[in-house]
């Protein structure tokens, strides 16, 4: 797992210390735990959840 690491931040060329991949090596589990939990919701699955900008849109002042 570090050597994959270490060669795709060589591959970025993005400099990281030994303590610095030993970190994101720890933190890797966890998070890919989560990401993959977003997808775990099935109602979810097809949503879209982006917000889209609308230029035909209309303001409305919802204040009156």
């Amino acid at each position: 797992m570090i050597e994959v690491l270490k060669t795709l931040l060589a591959a970025a060329k993005l400099p990281a210390s030994e303590t610095e991949i030993a970190a994101y090596a720890a933190a890797y589990g966890p998070q890919r735990a989560a990401v993959d939990a977003l997808y775990e919701v099935s109602a979810a699955r097809y949503a879209d959840p982006a917000l889209r900008f609308r230029a035909s849109a209309r303001i409305e002042d919802w204040s009156a």
